[in-house]
């Protein structure tokens, strides 16, 4: 049984050229915390240098981070330069540094779970 990104060839690009074989991917991460706690986890974030933590891993192009006060979700978006980028990604030890400075952060929401996507990065939409 194949993965999704076995089965789409990174030759393949719909309607435009491709310069080289690497293709940008993403990857789409939320945690749970605490909805009513927004100043503080803003804080937490910035004085954390959380982003600063996670845009030094190599391979990643960008990353943005958002709060949902509605929901209580802290969620990050990162692009990697291409699917190799991606698969190092958890073995980098920015990423165990950036998930070690998560894992200190008040206001967590233990009783639900962290949802995360990875994919193909669509520039032309």
């Amino acid at each position: 049984r194949k993965s999704m990104l076995s089965r789409i060839s990174p030759r393949r690009h719909f309607g435009a050229r491709l310069m080289s074989d690497s293709r940008p991917m993403t990857r789409f991460i939320q945690y749970p915390f605490d909805k009513t706690k927004m100043a503080e986890v803003r804080d937490y974030v910035n004085s954390s240098n959380l982003a600063k933590i996670c845009r030094g891993i190599p391979g990643v192009k960008s990353v943005e981070v958002s709060f949902c006060p509605g929901e209580g979700w802290l969620a990050a978006r990162y692009i990697f330069n291409d699917l190799e980028d991606l698969k190092a990604f958890g073995d980098q030890p920015e990423f165990k540094q950036a998930k070690e400075v998560l894992a200190a952060a008040p206001h967590q929401d233990t009783s639900r779970q962290p949802h995360e996507f990875k994919g193909f990065f669509l520039p032309e939409a």
